[in-house]
């Protein structure tokens, strides 16, 4: 992703401070990711300081980095390194690279998908790196999570929640190769990722898509919220929907049937709302949304953003009015920049 984490976090910090007079759409700053940085990804806290991570370096083979901007501050702090093994981060193809998430009392959190295999039980694996980071800007040494990590690929989630709960979320072969006995894996942590349990692994019943990225988030129930697209019989790449509560998954949710027999590389996103979860992702270069009813296990007819052009990696942004920022790239490639779109979904109010 180019800015559009960025463009998405800017709105969600600065529309909830405006008055409720007019259904106005909110303001959206574009800022330029410090350094030079590429792929970022942005959480904003209670008191609408922007929390961002970025990458820098070889694609292959960099670094990620954490910087963070108050609300009425002028410009991001110094970076942090988040990795302290250096070119242990990877950028290519804009699905495995690092993913942040907000917890109780100013921890941050980072999960990415190793960029080199290490050596764990004679076994040689790509990792799932993870590392947390203090509100006094701390950064723990990074440590690989979980030993499920066999033919890693599409980029893996963290999540967190304001009771010192953390999932670390990831998909990887299962018993058997192939993406369509491909598992998704958690591994939890209910002390602010001090310390996590064994991972348990999750069948999808199709499989997941290899290279495309899921995401992840805990509702305001203590749900593990998941999406992911599946691989069913190797064509039905259709964008899925999981809720994991107390070690058990629900029956995975299509949210859009997609037959295409190969990996497309696509990406998710997600928000809490006061109506439910709203999920974005993409489907024959569109994205598309919907509300997602976490209780009756039902979602909203997907519905895409307005306007045509070669769209992927959506954003999503949700300020304390309830107004939806929806930002994606356009025109972007394998080793091709774009640009970046939004488009808004303001929260009626009585005037």
């Amino acid at each position: 992703m180019v800015i559009s984490c960025v463009a998405a976090a800017l709105c969600a910090a600065t529309a909830a401070t405006q008055p409720k007079v007019t259904p106005a759409a909110p303001r959206v700053e574009i800022v330029v990711v410090p350094d030079g940085g590429i792929q970022p990804q942005a959480v904003v806290d209670a008191a609408g300081t922007i929390h961002l991570l970025y990458f820098k370096g070889e694609p292959a083979h960099g670094d990620l980095f954490y910087v963070r901007r108050a609300a009425n501050a002028a410009a991001f702090s110094q970076p942090l390194r988040v990795n302290n093994q250096a070119g242990t981060a990877i950028a290519s193809g804009s699905v495995r690279g690092g993913r942040i998430a907000l917890g109780r009392n100013g921890y941050i959190y980072v999960a990415w998908n190793g960029a080199a295999p290490v050596e764990r039980d004679s076994v040689s694996q790509n990792p799932m790196w993870y590392t947390r980071i203090s509100a006094r800007g701390i950064v723990d040494p990074q440590r690989a999570i979980g030993t499920h990590t066999r033919h890693l690929d599409g980029g893996g989630a963290v999540a967190a929640d304001l009771n010192g709960n953390v999932h670390v979320v990831w998909h990887a072969a299962g018993e058997e190769d192939g993406e369509t006995h491909r598992r998704i894996y958690v591994v939890s942590s209910t002390n602010d990722g001090a310390r996590f349990g064994e991972e348990t692994a999750f069948s999808t019943d199709g499989g997941n898509c290899g290279c495309c990225q899921l995401d992840a988030l805990i509702d305001a129930r203590g749900r593990l919220q998941v999406l992911y697209r599946s691989a069913t019989g190797g064509v039905h790449r259709d964008a899925t929907w999981l809720t994991i509560a107390n070690g058990k998954a629900t029956a995975p949710v299509t949210l859009q049937p997609w037959e295409l027999p190969a990996c497309p590389m696509t990406t998710f996103a997600m928000a809490e709302a006061r109506d439910g979860i709203v999920a974005a992702w993409e489907m024959q270069q569109q994205v598309y949304t919907a509300t997602l009813n976490a209780d009756g296990r039902v979602a909203s007819t997907p519905s895409p953003m307005t306007g045509t052009s070669v769209r992927k990696h959506p954003s999503i942004a949700i300020n304390a009015a309830g107004d939806r920022l929806f930002a994606w790239t356009e025109g972007t490639a394998w080793a091709r920049g774009g640009t970046v779109a939004w488009e808004f979904a303001i929260e009626a109010v009585n005037v």
